[in-house]
């Protein structure tokens, strides 16, 4: 399918503004109550202004990802902090495009953030299929390699927040 290949485009994107030899920071996943919950890894003081779900475009001559969801304005603290329900209006005021029909098996949540009055992207790869294969605790995500994660470890993987715990 087409993760192989995007992932690494969209890694090579991401890696991009992270500093050289740094890490790549996973977004965690988890079904709460048939909906899902996406913890998108932020820098301290970082917020969530919206999110969205793609996946790559069908149509080869435009290239790119076709979007399938987006909303934005955070309606609760929680998702401002980067852990919010897709296609949920708990996690967002304005949804501005619904998603139709049934979450793919693989896709992208991408959000905007604000830090420190700058916007940045975040995204993270989503692959529904590892979910079948753990058995997670309360506050416990998965990413998409399969890898079991708390909300505070899955901030920790970016560099800003390693650099907070120096001070």
């Amino acid at each position: 399918m087409f993760p192989a290949l995007l992932v690494g485009v969209t890694l090579a994107a991401l890696t991009s503004c992270i500093p050289p030899n740094s890490p790549i920071a996973y977004a965690g996943f988890r079904m709460t109550g048939g909906d899902l919950v996406v913890a998108m890894p932020l820098c301290s003081g970082e917020t969530v202004e919206s999110a969205k779900i793609a996946v790559p475009s069908k149509d080869e001559e435009k290239g790119g990802f076709e979007t399938l969801w987006s909303a934005r304005g955070p309606r609760t603290a929680e998702a401002r902090g980067g852990i919010f329900q897709v296609n949920s209006p708990r996690s967002f005021a304005e949804v501005t495009k619904d998603l139709s029909g049934a979450l793919p098996d693989e896709f992208y949540v991408d959000t905007r953030q604000v830090r420190k009055d700058r916007t940045v992207n975040g995204s993270g790869y989503v692959d529904l299929a590892e979910l079948e294969s753990v058995d997670l605790a309360d506050g416990e995500f998965v990413t998409h390699e399969g890898k079991v994660m708390t909300r505070a470890e899955i901030n920790a993987q970016l560099p800003c927040n390693k650099k907070d715990k120096q001070k």
